[in-house]
C-alpha cells in the first residue's frame, strides 16, 4: 500500500465507523449507567471493534469465495450500501441500513451493551465491513494484510478513547458540530460510493469501459 492509500483507507475506515454519530448513540445507550460501566463498556466495545475488523481483513475474501461472489458483485452491493448510509447522513436520518431504534430498545434488557449493539452493527456497520473486506481483496499480500491489521488496531483504539471519555468530549464538541461533521461525512461518503458503484459496474460489464 502506498502512503495514498493508506492515508484514503483510514479516512474512509473513519468515516464509516463515525465516531461522532457513535459517540452521540452511546451517551444515549448508557445515560442510565454510572461512569464506571460506561468505561467499563467503552472499553470492551474497543476490543470487540479490533476483533471484527481484524476476522473481516483476514477472512473476508474467503467468505466471498466460499459463497461464489465476484469482487465486482460485492463491490457494486457495498456501493449501494454505502450511498445509502450516506445519503441518510447528509440528511441526519437514522441509517436505514445499521442502526435501528429496536436496537436502542433491546440494549436496555442487557447487562452489557459493548459487542451488541455498539461495536456490531453500530460502529461496525455494513458499510465498514463492506469496506473491509474491498480494501482486503484490493491488497492480498500478506504485508499489505498486516498493515491493515495496524491501522485496524489503531481505529479501534481511538474508537474506544473517544467512548471512554464520551461525556467530556460531548460537551466540547456540541450537538451542532456533531450534526455539520456528521453531514459532511455523509458527502464523503456518497463520492466513496459513486466511485465502489462505477468500479463493480465496470466489473461486471467489461464493455463500459
Amino acid at each position: 500500500m502506498t502512503t495514498s492509500e493508506v492515508i484514503k483507507f483510514v479516512v474512509a475506515m473513519t468515516i464509516m465507523m463515525n465516531p461522532l454519530g457513535s459517540l452521540s448513540v452511546f451517551l444515549q445507550l448508557t445515560r442510565k449507567m454510572t461512569l464506571l460501566k460506561q468505561r467499563k463498556i467503552a472499553l470492551s466495545c474497543g476490543i470487540a471493534i479490533v476483533v471484527i475488523m481484524l476476522i473481516t481483513v483476514w477472512t473476508g475474501q474467503q467468505l466471498l469465495t466460499l459463497l461464489s461472489i465476484t469482487i465486482p458483485s460485492f463491490r457494486f452491493a457495498g456501493g449501494i450500501i454505502l450511498l445509502l448510509i450516506g445519503l441518510s447522513m447528509l440528511q441526519s436520518k437514522e441509517s436505514p441500513v445499521s442502526y435501528t431504534s429496536e436496537d436502542d430498545d433491546a440494549a436496555q434488557d442487557r447487562d452489557s451493551i459493548a459487542v451488541v449493539p455498539l461495536a456490531l452493527p453500530l460502529i461496525m456497520g455494513p458499510g465498514a465491513i463492506s469496506t473491509l473486506i474491498i480494501s482486503g481483496t484490493d491488497f492480498p499480500e500478506l504485508v499489505n494484510k498486516i498493515w491493515m491489521s495496524g491501522l485496524c488496531a489503531i481505529l479501534a483504539l481511538s474508537m474506544g478513547i473517544i467512548l471512554y471519555y464520551a461525556h467530556p468530549l460531548a460537551r466540547l464538541v456540541g450537538v451542532s458540530v456533531i450534526k455539520v461533521v456528521t453531514r459532511i461525512m455523509g458527502m464523503i461518503i456518497m463520492a466513496i460510493a459513486v466511485g465502489m458503484l462505477a468500479d463493480g459496474l465496470i466489473g461486471l460489464f467489461p464493455k463500459l469501459q
